[in-house]
């Protein structure tokens, strides 16, 4: 029996949603992908729930024509600079005579890091992301379960996000008739979905430029060590053209993805475009390089905040082998890559979403879906893990069924 799964990307200028079945084998096959227009948030936080919850039914409706499927509920991502990371340390005894440690053990000792904010009214815990765990002071171990100790220790990330921010995006998605399943955080989406799990262990900055944040999140042997976010993204880059060559908004749109690129050095035709004036003006001519000289430095503010705010700041520039890995909508650019590179002195690559067996397999394939098909895919490892409570609940209920039906009729 195949488990449905619906992610939905909410972001400043889109709204992307997933549909997807979960086979018995762990088999993944999308059945519908859609994105519409949206302008209801500003910088991660929305700021208009009704233009947000239609630009939400017009992209249900879409995948659920494509899907055959009624949707219900959806896996919503959640990124901006206000979610926090709360260092949590947690600590229990094992019970003798065998000091065995145990499932159950390790699932009190991350119960007990959530404890960190209790006594912090205005969040909500998205995620806790274990470091490691410690036996009798000895450090360094990812899974401590069949080994023998008394003192077992767990040193734990614990995401969280504000109330309120929680509270409008569940509010949005009720407005346009559905119900959250879970909230995760963006970041770690997208790199479930394009980071391969080497990249994760030896060292990986993955750098996630959407239209109105830039994320960044940081991977080493295999767990995520940081986050940061800027509110510099591709709707500045848009306004940049819009007011550098006075032209509507949507045209400086068009030009951005058709005929933008991130740096000079790629361009190998100075290809001329004729542009349409407002207001009644002539058409005028630009060219590629003019365009370039618009675009570059906005691309390069960004790359040089990233390094300097976050991968500089937090000792990242010199210990991550492979390199930076670039996804979003605006990962598009032409010589985003090539600038990447040079700015951060690092290989780069462009994240393409994968981790998919069927479906629209080939339509995923791009970088505006990294979020949510990572949304996706984050949420059917919890269903073969056996953390999705839904699943656990139908689980125990399928049980309590065939006791019935075995005490009654043997």
């Amino acid at each position: 029996m195949s488990q449905i799964i619906v992610g939905l990307d909410i972001g400043t200028s889109k709204v992307c949603a997933l549909v997807a079945s979960v086979e018995e084998k762990g088999n993944i096959n999308i059945l519908g992908l859609a994105k519409v227009p949206s302008d209801g948030l500003v910088q991660g936080g929305i700021v208009n729930i009704e233009k947000t919850a239609d630009a939400i039914r017009n992209v249900i409706r879409m995948v659920e024509n494509q899907s055959g499927e009624t949707i219900k509920k959806v896996v919503i991502g959640i990124a901006g600079k206000e979610i926090r990371d709360i260092p949590s340390k947690s600590m229990i005894t094992t019970r003798p005579p065998n000091h065995e440690i145990t499932e159950k053990d390790v699932s009190r000792l991350m119960e007990d890091s959530k404890k960190v904010s209790l006594s912090l009214s205005d969040v909500e815990i998205l995620h806790a992301l274990l470091q490691e765990f410690k036996i009798d002071g000895i450090g360094g171990i990812k899974d401590p379960v069949g080994m023998v100790g008394i003192k077992v220790e767990a040193d734990v990330h614990v995401l969280v996000a504000p109330r309120s921010l929680v509270e409008n995006f569940k509010k949005t998605v009720n407005r346009a008739g559905l119900g959250v399943s879970d909230f995760v955080f963006q970041p770690l989406a997208s790199a479930r979905a394009v980071l391969d799990p080497e990249e994760k262990e030896i060292g990986v900055a993955l750098i996630d430029i959407g239209a109105g944040t830039t994320d960044v999140a940081i991977f080493d042997d295999g767990l995520l060590k940081y986050t940061g976010s800027l509110p510099l993204a591709g709707e500045q880059i848009t306004r940049d053209i819009r007011k550098a060559f006075g032209i509507q908004r949507e045209l400086a749109e068009k030009l951005k993805i058709a005929e933008g690129y991130a740096f000079m050095d790629v361009i190998t035709e100075d290809k001329k475009i004729m542009v349409q004036g407002i207001g009644g003006r002539e058409p005028f001519e630009i060219t590629r390089t003019m365009l370039c000289q618009v675009i570059q430095p906005r691309v390069e503010e960004i790359f040089e905040v990233l390094y300097d705010e976050h991968l500089k700041k937090q000792g990242f520039t010199r210990n991550l082998p492979a390199g930076i890995v670039l996804t979003g909508g605006t990962a598009l650019l032409r010589g985003i890559v090539e600038l990447a590179s040079e700015i951060f002195e690092m290989p780069a690559r462009i994240g393409i979403p994968s981790g998919f067996s069927g479906g629209l397999v080939s339509e995923v394939q791009n970088p505006v879906y990294a979020t949510v098909a990572g949304l996706v895919l984050h949420k059917a490892d919890e269903i073969r893990q056996g953390k999705d409570e839904s699943v656990n609940l139908l689980g125990e209920a399928m049980r309590k069924l065939k006791d019935f039906f075995k005490s009654a009729f043997g």
